[in-house]
């Protein structure tokens, strides 16, 4: 299997984690989009990551790439347990794919990290205000009322921790802290990465990207 995209992106983490959970030997070719667009729009129509090349085909979309991984090696399952359960984690799946990434990555990493740091631009701080005060706090505050108090959401680590603390990864890297207003989702974040698959992905992040880390910032408590 070939894996295109960069573990910088929270959707190619997120299959990095997968393949790594279940086992999966894979190449990783690094494909940046915001750099190499023209490449990227070679891989996928819309010029996004990650691509998956298996058995001369290529498949698109985060999660759709998990599911194909499921049919493909059934155990360990990434979406487990009864219907509600794995309703439950698709649920939560999509919200870190949509809304949590929507503000995380599309506002805070965006301007902190990649504009700021990596690309030497001029960052939109009203942009990055409003998210913290308004917006990133209700979006949180809904987490926290989903997840469990302890454990996971099901029996098993899943695709939904997979993917919360994929996109909250990159919060943290551009500062965010939620320990003090979000205990519940402290708590189930510090149990993710205990995972060994998610600690060696963390000493792996640490060593390559630290120089590029942002102070921590306050969230407006709701």
């Amino acid at each position: 299997m070939i894996l295109h995209g960069a573990s910088i992106s929270p959707f190619v983490r997120k299959i990095m984690l997968a393949l790594a959970y279940k086992g999966i030997s894979y190449q990783l070719e690094p494909l940046n989009p915001f750099l190499e667009k023209e490449l990227a729009h070679k891989r996928h129509p819309m010029g996004k990551v990650p691509v998956l090349e298996h058995d001369g085909q290529s498949i698109m979309d985060s999660t759709v790439i998990a599911h194909y991984l499921d049919d493909l090696y059934p155990i360990p399952p990434l979406y487990s347990g009864d219907a509600k359960v794995r309703a439950k984690i698709r649920w939560l799946e999509e919200y870190a794919d949509t809304r949590l990434t929507s503000l995380v990555s599309g506002v805070l990493f965006y301007q902190k990290i990649m504009r700021g740091k990596m690309l030497n631009k001029d960052i939109d701080e009203e942009a990055i205000e409003q998210c913290i005060q308004h917006h990133l706090p209700l979006a949180l505050q809904y987490l926290e009322e989903q997840i469990p108090k302890d454990g996971f959401i099901g029996e098993h680590f899943s695709m939904a921790e997979i993917s919360v603390w994929s996109i909250l990864r990159n919060g943290w890297m551009a500062g965010l802290r939620v320990e003090s207003d979000y205990p519940k989702l402290h708590t189930y974040l510090m149990a993710i990465e205990q995972e060994p698959i998610v600690a060696n992905m963390i000493s792996e992040e640490d060593h390559e990207l630290r120089g590029f880390y942002c102070a921590a910032i306050r969230l407006k408590s709701i």
